[in-house]
């Protein structure tokens, strides 16, 4: 009797055509392994079972996957599968041992696959979310960045007028020079005041101890913008004196900045100097 239901089981599962399966952009069907089974093959090679899943994909990307129903392929669900399967013909070879009783009947999302799946969209939600959000505040004109850490703030700005003083005595118009490109670079409200008091604490005898606590504890883009702040101030009269030029250099040596990068932020100083056109015609 087993005999005959299972040549009735072949039969249904060989009477139709394979489905091809593809990979682009948009929704489309997939396959997953789930079990081995004892059904024989079309070759010599028993069926295994599998999942066919509606899959959503970005350029053959998987990003989400629903499990639709079962179906049987003869390559272990690599490339395509060749016979659907109900769950009638599951129950009924799971009855001939053909395949393991502990396997469900009807072919369902777990629960990971679930929180897989829901957690992808919530992300790609809460990413939209906070795109528009920035959008919205820039039409509006507000500053989607907030003040710079007090630590690197102050490193910045010390920084600037050590520049400032390389080149000799600070003007008024030097001061007001790092007073607006530390305001521009750390987004604090600094006043003249502050910067004539940092500036009056210059030390002209810097050891390569004091270049290397410069940028102690800050992050890389703290001191990219330390350097971008220094190389605009030395480079505000359209040359760099010779002072300035050495405490750049060992600046950058006490940042442990790479000739590349030192580069890089030199690139950004000349385009903020062409953005942000100095004022020095009170020096």
């Amino acid at each position: 009797m087993k005999r005959i239901i299972l040549a009735a089981l072949i039969a249904t599962l060989f009477g139709g055509q394979a489905q091809a399966f593809t990979n682009d952009t948009g929704y489309f069907e997939g396959l997953e392994f789930v079990a081995d089974t004892s059904i024989p093959g079309p070759e010599t090679n028993n069926m295994s079972l599998c999942f066919v899943t509606r899959d959503f994909k970005i350029l053959g990307l998987t990003l989400v996957s629903d499990v639709q129903r079962y179906a049987l392929a003869d390559d272990e669900c690599t490339t395509v599968p060749s016979r659907a399967f109900t769950e009638e013909q599951l129950i009924t070879a799971q009855s001939l041992n053909l395949i393991s009783s502990e396997i469900p009947a009807v072919a369902r999302n777990s629960m990971e696959r679930n929180l897989m799946n829901y957690g992808l969209w919530t992300a790609i939600g809460l990413a939209l979310i906070a795109v528009i959000i920035r959008r919205v505040k820039s039409l509006l004109g507000y500053d989607l960045r907030g003040p710079m850490r007090s630590k690197a703030s102050s490193r910045i700005l010390a920084a600037m007028c050590h520049a400032g003083s390389a080149a000799g005595v600070m003007a008024s118009a030097d001061l007001a020079l790092v007073n607006s490109a530390a305001r521009r670079l750390t987004r604090r409200n600094y006043q003249t005041s502050d910067v004539v008091r940092v500036a009056d604490h210059v030390d002209p005898n810097l050891t390569p101890e004091d270049f290397i606590d410069f940028g102690k504890g800050l992050r890389d883009h703290e001191k990219d913008t330390m350097m971008e702040g220094v190389l605009y101030v030395a480079m505000a009269n359209g040359r760099m004196q010779p002072g300035q030029y050495q405490f750049a250099t060992e600046l950058a040596h006490g940042l442990g900045m790479p000739g590349e990068d030192f580069r890089r932020v030199m690139n950004i100083a000349l385009a903020a100097l062409d953005r942000f056109p100095p004022n020095l015609s009170a020096s």
